[in-house]
């Protein structure tokens, strides 16, 4: 019961042809009509707090909202946990950006990572 298959973006998928699927009948469509038809369109789901949703996330959501049930109260305990770390996180990153004028630790460790192909770093003490 793994989240690795959650981590999967929007732009793993291909996009979706309009013109194909959009049928519009030109002697009476209006203008507006056409150009709504012609805009791309992009699908964000995003959660109170301004993240971007995975696909299941934003599937869970929607069924808790339809059948008027959340999730579980120590389900939500963590994910308010996880938040708050990730914006303390954030804050933190952003402090040393300031404080070292450079990319900082975090920086350090992707570029790391980014480097090696690997999703772990060998610490040696």
């Amino acid at each position: 019961r793994g989240r690795a298959k959650d981590k999967r973006t929007y732009e793993d998928y291909e996009t979706l042809n309009l013109n194909e699927v959009v049928k519009i009948d030109t002697r009476n469509a209006h203008e507006k009509d056409i150009e709504f038809a012609n805009r791309e369109i992009k699908l964000e789901y995003r959660d109170d707090f301004g993240r971007l949703l995975t696909r299941k996330e934003a599937y869970r959501n929607m069924c808790y909202d339809f059948h008027g049930h959340g999730s579980s109260k120590k389900n939500q305990e963590r994910r308010l946990k996880q938040i708050a770390r990730e914006r303390e996180e954030g804050k933190l990153a952003s402090r040393q950006v300031m404080a070292e004028g450079g990319v900082g630790t975090l920086g350090a460790l992707k570029a790391t990572q980014k480097a090696t192909g690997k999703a772990f770093i060998i610490h040696k003490t």
